[in-house]
């Protein structure tokens, strides 16, 4: 989990979470994780990037091995690769259930503290979620 400023973009960031992961046979993300760097990051831990093309992304893919690999593969099976593309919604759904019942903004002016305040966020939205799923009995 990385607490950044509001000035800094998906696409600088994902080799520090990638850093932060074991084993992983995937990584799904939007336009924002787009880019050569990206992809190539994605596949020297050895997983598979299904980071979303752009829609006039060049038809003919320019860049290094790991990108071109990710947009003939788009390009050959899109329904495939939109189904590994769209595990990606179920953080999504958390993050914006997180932010709707918590709030979408963090209150701590230290940056240590507002990432102990994110992390607690996530965690009594877990408690929420297993407290509301034992009830219905699931």
């Amino acid at each position: 989990m990385e607490v950044t400023t509001g000035t800094v973009g998906d696409t600088t960031q994902l080799g520090t979470l990638l850093e932060s992961l074991g084993d992983i046979e995937s990584v799904s993300g939007d336009t924002g994780y787009l880019s050569h760097r990206n992809c190539m990051l994605v596949e020297a831990k050895g997983a598979t990037p299904y980071l979303k093309p752009r829609r006039h992304s060049p038809e003919k893919p320019i860049g290094p091995p790991a990108w071109k690999r990710m947009i003939h593969s788009y390009r050959r099976n899109r329904h495939r690769w939109m189904k590994h593309y769209h595990t990606r919604s179920m953080a999504e759904t958390a993050f914006s259930a997180i932010k709707r019942t918590l709030g979408h903004r963090l209150t701590s002016t230290r940056r240590d503290h507002r990432k102990l305040e994110l992390m607690t966020k996530v965690i009594v939205y877990n408690i929420t979620v297993l407290i509301k799923s034992t009830q219905r009995g699931v």
